[in-house]
């Protein structure tokens, strides 16, 4: 493959923005439902044993179903693609990015200019800081998007929600619950890829032992299910505490005061409130979004080896 063939900026943009916005469409219902399963202790004070787990998962659907309809399953989609899409987009490019910054910086330390993978320390590190970098830049996007997804705020339209979260916060109103989600999102994302190419690894050196050739798309799909699927289980205590300071923040003032309040009232299994909505959704869109990801740098790679070349004018 030519240099010439390898993509530009541009289309790690593009690849993403197009998968974070496939992956959002599809799964906003998943993430609704988190979110209402998530703030109902809020509401409701302790929970029962019947209400908890699957229970509350499937009242959640009903009440949403009884009082919006099927269509009340997307609601939030408009905030969610004003996040979901460049928020995609901005977490490849930087992964992109830092990727070759890390590949050229162990190339010089080893002194092996033929080196085409990152360590397992450099590809968790490079995980961990592109989602953290892109989540902030994109966090009024998240607070707008839990906000408009649960039924304590009644919005009218996305002008109303913003307007209504800075007369409420001013700018500090957009980043609540900026520490929580760097904290989950950082780990999660460098955990997600130290497993996603440790996998592709090993799904590829098992087919050559085997003889067999496995289909790209097919390898990038496992790989993506089954580290989105580990990571979420891990960092799910702090997307629980990212979403209550965004929901009530006057209840929910820090990281450390809300892991306290959680604990105290709702106690250990508080913090795992919707994580089969959670684990679900992002072992799906995981999957998603990376298969969709590299199937576009592919087509791209191979319509660039295909081009002719450019005549240079006389």
């Amino acid at each position: 493959m030519g240099a010439a063939a390898r993509p530009g900026s541009a289309v790690h943009l593009g690849a993403g923005a197009l998968s974070g916005m496939t992956s959002c469409i599809l799964l906003q219902p998943f993430d609704l439902v988190k979110t209402r399963v998530q703030q109902s202790q809020t509401q409701q004070g302790a929970a029962s044993a019947a209400q908890r787990g699957a229970g509350a998962v499937a009242s959640a659907v009903r009440s949403v179903l009884s009082t919006e309809g099927v269509l009340g399953l997307w609601r939030g989609t408009v905030p969610s693609l004003m996040r979901s899409a460049p928020g995609t987009s901005l977490y490849f490019y930087f992964l992109n990015h830092t990727k070759t910054m890390c590949l050229a910086g162990e190339r010089r330390l080893s002194g092996d200019s033929s080196r085409a993978k990152l360590s397992a320390t450099s590809n968790m590190a490079v995980g961990a800081s592109s989602r953290a970098l892109a989540g902030f830049i994109l966090m009024p996007g998240t607070v707008l998007k839990v906000q408009y997804e649960s039924n304590l705020y009644r919005y009218t339209g996305i002008a109303a929600a913003i307007g209504h979260i800075w007369r409420q916060g001013g700018v500090r109103g957009f980043f609540v619950g900026a520490v929580p989600t760097a904290i989950r999102d950082a780990p999660y994302a460098g955990l997600y890829f130290l497993l996603y190419e440790a996998i592709k690894g090993r799904e590829r050196a098992f087919a050559q032992a085997r003889g067999t050739q496995m289909a790209e798309t097919a390898v990038t799909m496992v790989a993506g299910v089954t580290a989105g699927l580990s990571a979420s289980y891990i960092t799910q205590p702090f997307d629980m505490v990212k979403t209550r300071m965004q929901l009530r923040p006057q209840e929910y003032h820090s990281v450390m005061q809300s892991f306290a309040k959680i604990y105290r009232e709702e106690s250990l299994a508080g913090f795992f409130r919707g994580i089969s909505l959670r684990v679900l959704r992002k072992g799906i869109q995981a999957s998603l979004v990376f298969t969709l990801y590299e199937w576009v740098l592919r087509a791209n790679t191979r319509s660039s080896d295909k081009a002719p070349p450019t005549k240079l004018a006389a």
